[in-house]
């Protein structure tokens, strides 16, 4: 990821933090499990015999993207091999001309049944991708190639106009591939790359209707293109984000505080309409019934225990709503879109990683059992692979990022996961320590080891102060004397200067909440209620009670007490609920064996 002069936060550099916990070990599991597993020749195959068959051609880039991200977190030497040698592939692949297609020339930019653009995008990012981890210059001028060749083709008349492309949703697919667009202009600067983006954006997107004016005009996204046929929906969730994230790059070139605000706006309504307990959205019914089944926008939010809903919360969807979040982080620095990350992150994105390391879960539930089976997937000499297992290692991949980030004079604490960061200062390095109990307690302690740099060097820290804090206090060095406390949905300044030996002890208090079932069109989904603490959502297991979807009391949370889990897991919460004793895992856990158990996370009320 490269600093922009505009971000608030910003990675601090490959190599740099270091998790312990769940998210290494399941960033870990996913590149034994896939990243080094998978044939990257095979998928480039795609392109060498220029196969013309739906998507395909996404699978590299997706792959390349996250294999690069984890590979700079990592350090894997073999990881490493493998993004070399696939890199080289794919630009030996390439033609003179800058074309990287799956399709012959006559089909193009319309070819595959409409995923030929779409195909690009994920060329050009997994390309980016690895010029961002090397430094490669072959890497950066073939992305430059690519996209002055699509610009050849995809433009203003006589050009094929970019909302005329795509497979279902009147252009929107081919046009999130304004943010690689972007983001090759702002390593090179390149006018082919600007030229293209500005017709993107000046389209609007979509054929159908133009995605931004309609946010600017208050429109719900889940009504974008509403032509009146449910069956003939385009609003498309995780390919209408990825707009939205190009249009924050977009930002990042013009400084035009219009596009901003749009993709704040667009934020806010998908937070308020879609994203559920789980940290993602999108579902089959009961509003949008078009293509993409269970991957569209149906006020996800609002029907999340609707029985009509089968499927829903793609985890592409979840993926794409991290950096939507993560775009908006790095821009203005604002706590709730890192509390955003958050719940995504530990429910929707730890809970769909299949134990072996091989599968994200293509529709995580609420309630019901892991499905252990690749959904859509294609065979990739025995490797089973769908979008969801592409996509979801990038999900991942964000988790060092959102932990410690640099700001213009320091480093924004994000997470409270035990793990370290290296930080650079002028004359040398800091390095901030963190041991966490977090999520079970709201207990971390920070240190600091600046080495022989001189006492007081300058250095901000600034701890994130959770929006579900009840109370967030920090003693330095542990003394009650000097506690500072923060306000929620805020950045506590613990310290503007640093010193080798500083210590810093970090309490955050938060309780299990009950949560109403949200009441939306169909009143079959109203007797249902859930639990969240902090982050995490709560589930009943079957490996802890004989029925998980019992009746629980209707009534409020009294005593309660969260301990150590007996299995592998964050937490076991035990909540006093009208008179009974109810026991929940965190949802990541719940189920986790993957061998057909159930769980239950909204749970019917009596």
């Amino acid at each position: 990821m490269i600093r922009h002069s505009t971000d608030r936060q910003f990675s601090l550099g490959a190599g740099c933090v270091r998790l312990d916990g769940p998210a290494d070990s399941k960033i870990r599991l996913v590149c034994e499990g896939t990243l080094k597993r998978i044939d990257m020749r095979a998928l480039a195959d795609y392109f060498r015999n220029t196969a013309d068959q739906f998507a395909t051609g996404e699978f590299w880039g997706k792959l390349m993207r996250a294999a690069c991200m984890l590979c700079a977190y990592t350090g894997d030497a073999d990881l490493r091999r493998i993004v070399d040698d696939s890199a080289a592939d794919m630009m030996g692949i390439q033609r003179p001309d800058g074309c990287l297609s799956t399709v012959p020339d006559a089909l193009q930019p319309q070819g595959t049944h409409g995923s030929d653009l779409w195909e690009r995008k994920y060329a050009l990012m997994g390309l980016l991708s690895y010029y961002e981890l090397s430094g490669s210059a072959a890497a950066l001028d073939a992305c430059v190639r690519l996209v002055r060749y699509t610009n050849t083709q995809v433009g203003d008349p006589p050009r094929t106009p970019i909302t005329e492309t795509g497979w279902a949703f009147c252009g929107i697919e081919s046009s999130s591939i304004l943010e690689p667009v972007m983001r090759v202009y702002h390593a090179t600067g390149e006018p082919a790359a600007l030229e293209l983006a500005t017709h993107i954006v000046r389209s609007g997107c979509c054929g159908r209707e133009n995605i931004f004016e309609a946010i600017r005009a208050g429109k719900s996204p889940y009504r974008i293109g509403d032509n009146g046929n449910p069956r003939e929906s385009i609003a498309k969730a995780y390919e209408m984000m990825s707009c939205f994230e190009g249009l924050c790059e977009f930002y990042r070139a013009t400084g035009d505080a219009r596009d901003l605000e749009t993709v704040r706006l667009f934020w806010d309504k998908v937070r308020e309409e879609e994203i559920t307990l789980l940290g993602s959205g999108g579902a089959d019914a009961p509003f949008n019934l078009g293509p993409g089944t269970g991957e569209q926008w149906n006020r996800t939010r609002l029907e999340q225990t609707n029985p009509a809903i089968d499927l829903m919360m793609e985890t592409c969807v979840t993926v794409y709503w991290m950096r939507l979040c993560h775009q908006l982080l790095r821009l203005t620095g604002e706590v709730r879109y890192a509390d955003a990350m958050e719940v995504s992150l530990y429910n929707a994105i730890f809970g769909a990683l299949r134990p072996d390391g091989a599968f994200f879960e293509y529709f995580p539930r609420f309630n019901g059992a892991r499905n252990p089976r690749v959904n859509y997937s294609f065979n990739i000499k025995g490797f089973d692979l769908s979008c969801c297992t592409a996509n979801g290692p990038t999900g991942l991949a964000l988790a060092p990022d959102i932990a410690f980030a640099g700001t213009p004079d320091g480093v924004a604490v994000n997470l409270y996961m035990t793990g370290c960061a290296r930080v650079p200062v002028p004359g040398g390095q800091v390095v901030l320590s963190m041991q966490s109990e977090f999520p079970r307690v709201g207990y971390a302690r920070l240190t600091i080891e600046a080495g022989d740099l001189p006492a007081g060097t300058p250095l901000a820290l600034d701890l994130r102060v959770p929006g579900y804090a009840e109370h967030f206090a920090v003693l330095p060095g542990g003394d009650p004397t000097r506690m500072l406390t923060g306000v929620p949905g805020t950045y506590l300044r613990i310290a503007d200067t640093v010193s080798d030996g500083d210590e810093f002890i970090i309490s955050l208090d938060y309780s299990p909440i009950r949560h109403a079932a949200p009441h939306g069109s169909d009143r079959a989904g109203d007797g249902f209620v859930a639990f969240t603490y902090g982050p995490i959502l709560l589930a009943r297991d079957s490996r802890d009670c004989a029925d998980p979807l019992a009746p629980v009391p209707d009534a409020g949370i009294g005593d309660w007490r969260v301990e150590l889990p007996e299995r592998p897991g964050l937490l076991t919460a035990h909540l006093q609920v009208g008179g009974e004793t109810l026991t929940l895992v965190d949802y990541m856990s719940a189920g986790s064996d993957w061998d057909g158990g159930s769980f239950a996370s909204w749970l019917p009320i009596r």
